[in-house]
């Protein structure tokens, strides 16, 4: 076991505006080095996988169900160990992919894939604006795939039959990074790489501080 422990940060009391203070942070990290990367990001080379998943344009709407699924993860957990955990997980997740994405800034050859004229607009509308807002810098490791899958494994800890139920919908989204083609196969296995250490690391190998007594 490591030494130390974590501070018990999350109680019911905190729980929304904490889950506010983690989503800000991670969200300003990850837009400040993909629009401002330190030099020019990298293409990657294509696997077969990536030259045969198909372009499914509409499959943006499972991809940008994240936020949705972020949501309705952090409202579920209940145990403020769990919730301390997470947040410490999850932001220290976000600051190790920025390091990456600064130091090693990787794209993705969106032009290859052109939205279809025959696309209704609403769903255009939604992926031209993804695709304005997350440029194709910061492709590796694949923080949509990383971040969804650490919040399905929160719930191997507690809530256990909840599990199931994010892990394929999270399944799903990790999908979605490679028909919306906004990832390529290698940043799909390094954020499950990621997302797979630091739940070891914050979930299994610390502690979390005893609550106060009252």
């Amino acid at each position: 076991m490591i030494q130390g422990h974590l501070p018990r940060l999350i109680h019911s009391g905190n729980k929304l505006p904490m889950g506010f203070v983690m989503w800000f942070v991670a969200a300003f990290m990850y837009l400040t080095t993909n629009h401002f990367p330190l030099s020019e990001p990298q293409l990657l080379g294509m696997t077969w996988v990536d030259q045969n998943v198909p372009f499914l344009p509409r499959s943006v709407w499972i991809y940008t169900s994240e936020y949705l699924y972020f949501g309705l993860a952090y409202a579920c957990i209940r145990s403020s160990e769990n919730l301390s955990r997470y947040f410490f997980s999850f932001l220290s997740l976000q600051a190790a992919s920025i390091l990456i994405f600064m130091f090693w800034p990787t794209t993705y050859p969106r032009e290859l894939y052109p939205l279809p004229e025959s696309l209704d607009s609403l769903t255009h509308a939604v992926f031209s604006s993804l695709r304005t807002t997350d440029t194709p810098a910061s492709c590796c490791p694949s923080l949509h795939v990383s971040s969804i899958t650490l919040s399905a494994l929160v719930f191997w800890d507690e809530r256990r039959k909840l599990f199931p139920w994010f892990a394929v919908w999270g399944a799903a989204i990790n999908l979605s990074t490679l028909t919306t083609k906004q990832h390529y196969l290698v940043d799909v296995l390094a954020g499950l790489a990621m997302a797979g250490f630091f739940y070891w690391l914050f979930h299994r190998k610390f502690q979390v501080a005893p609550q106060a007594s009252r």
